[in-house]
């Protein structure tokens, strides 16, 4: 779906109303289901919303959204073992020469030699999306456990 702009838009904006004016790159959108607002309107926010908080959202489309959220993986490379090797190298001299417990060794120089392309992801990273594609991950694996119980019962106590 295209809209003004030649800006592609995810299927997610089916399910919000979105305003005509724009914020730093963003649409302001309101929730069909729930009327929940947002001035920046994210898709990631906006599906994390749908799968996981909207109250008022029908169940098909809530799963939708949940399965969409756990198919989706985080993208990174693994180095071979061949090019760990100076790496383990490093970790095991330091850790026999100190003649102490390898947590106690562990500082951020030695971290940035074992890996110094690595950079960890930012705190609103791991608090908004990765955390929103796991929260879909557990909803989906406790939906496909209760699908295969058998015998379950409800008690008020």
């Amino acid at each position: 779906m295209t809209k003004t702009g030649d800006a592609k838009f995810d299927e997610i904006w089916k399910y919000f109303i979105q305003d005509n004016n724009q914020r730093n790159g963003y649409y302001s959108v309101t929730c069909y289901h729930c009327d929940t607002t947002w001035v920046c309107g994210k898709p990631t926010v906006m599906k994390a919303h749908l799968a996981n908080i909207c109250k008022s959202c029908p169940e098909d489309i809530s799963k939708y959204w949940r399965d969409k959220l756990a198919e989706q993986t985080i993208n990174y490379t693994r180095t071979s073992k061949q090019s760990n090797l100076p790496h383990n190298q490093a970790t095991i001299t330091q850790h026999f020469s100190s003649n102490q417990p390898l947590p106690l060794q562990v500082n951020s120089y030695f971290l940035k030699e074992l890996n110094p392309g690595y950079a960890p992801p930012s705190r609103t990273t791991l608090s908004g999306r990765f955390l929103d594609e796991e929260v879909a991950q557990v909803n989906k694996y406790i939906d496909q456990e209760l699908e295969n119980a058998e015998n379950l019962t409800l008690d008020k106590y």
